[in-house]
C-alpha cells in the first residue's frame, strides 16, 4: 500500500476490525503508538521450521498484551522439515497461551518448496502440525495462505476447510478472492489486504496490513476463554459457563 494519510489507511468500519502482522523485520516497535494509530490485533513471527525462533518475538508478544492489543503467534511452515519438530519449535517459543490470545497460526506459502511432495502428503503435513499444535495449546490453528496456494498447492483439499482462513491477497477490490473449500462455506476470516504499510510506532519499514470480518466481540470469541467446568479453554463454541 502506498503511503497515505492515517484516515484513508486506516479506515475502519463495523465488520471490518483493522490489526497487522510483524517479525523481526519491523524491527524495535513502539507498541504504544501502534495501539494509538489504531490496530486491534497482531499476530507475530514466533518460529520458522525445525529451529528458527524470531529474535523479536518475546518482545512483541509481551508489549502487545501490555498495551491491549489482541495478540496471536505464527510458525513459518518449512515443508521440508520434520513436521513434529516444527510443532515442538512453536509450542516452545510459545509456551503456553492466556486467555484472550488468538489462535496459532501455519503460514503455508513459498510453493516451490512443496513441488516434490504430493498433494495428499502436502496436507497430511499441515494436518499434522494443526493436530499436534491443538493437542499442545488447546485450541484450533488458523491457516494463513493465498488464494493461488490453495489452487495449485493444496488442489482446493476439503480437508482445510474446518480451519479458520487467513487469507493473503492484494488488490484494489472490495473484497479477497476466496479459493475453494472455503469459497462454499466460512469464506475469509482474516484478510491480509497489503504488504507495504506505513504506521507510526514502525518507523522506515513496512507492514503487513490486516482486515478482521467482525467487530472486536467476534475477534473475542476467537480467543482463549476462560476455563469452563470441564477444563475447557477452547474458543466459545463447547456451551461451557465460565467460572
Amino acid at each position: 500500500m502506498s503511503k497515505k494519510k492515517k484516515s484513508s489507511a486506516l479506515a475502519a468500519t463495523s465488520d471490518r476490525l483493522f490489526g497487522i502482522d510483524v517479525s523481526h523485520h519491523q524491527g524495535a516497535i513502539d507498541w504504544a503508538k501502534v495501539k494509538a494509530a489504531g490496530v486491534n490485533y497482531c499476530f507475530m513471527k514466533a518460529s520458522e521450521g525445525s529451529t528458527y525462533k524470531d529474535s523479536r518475538f518475546d518482545f512483541n508478544w509481551n508489549q502487545t498484551k501490555a498495551n491491549g492489543i489482541i495478540r496471536g503467534a505464527y510458525h513459518f511452515f518449512r515443508p521440508n522439515a520434520p513436521v513434529s519438530r516444527q510443532v515442538d519449535n512453536l509450542v516452545a517459543k510459545v509456551g503456553k497461551l492466556e486467555v484472550g490470545d488468538l489462535p496459532p497460526v501455519l503460514d503455508a506459502e513459498v510453493p516451490s518448496s512443496w513441488t516434490r511432495f504430493s498433494v495428499s502428503k502436502r496436507v497430511g503435513m499441515i494436518e499434522e502440525w494443526m493436530v499436534g499444535v491443538e493437542e499442545a495449546l488447546g485450541i484450533k490453528p488458523i491457516l494463513y495462505l493465498s488464494p493461488s496456494f490453495a489452487d495449485d498447492v493444496l488442489r482446493n483439499a476439503a480437508e482445510m476447510e474446518k480451519y479458520i482462513l487467513w487469507l493473503a491477497h492484494y488488490t484494489s477490490r472490495s473484497e479477497p478472492r476466496v479459493p475453494a473449500p472455503w469459497s462454499k462455506s466460512s469464506g475469509w476470516t482474516f484478510w491480509q489486504y497489503s504488504e507495504s504499510g506505513k504506521l507510526d510506532g514502525i518507523g522506515t519499514n513496512t507492514v503487513d496490513l490486516n482486515r478482521f470480518k467482525g467487530s472486536v466481540e467476534d475477534l473475542m470469541k476467537l480467543t482463549v476463554q476462560p476455563r469452563g467446568g470441564d477444563g475447557c479453554t477452547c474458543p466459545c463454541t463447547c456451551g461451557n459457563t465460565t467460572k
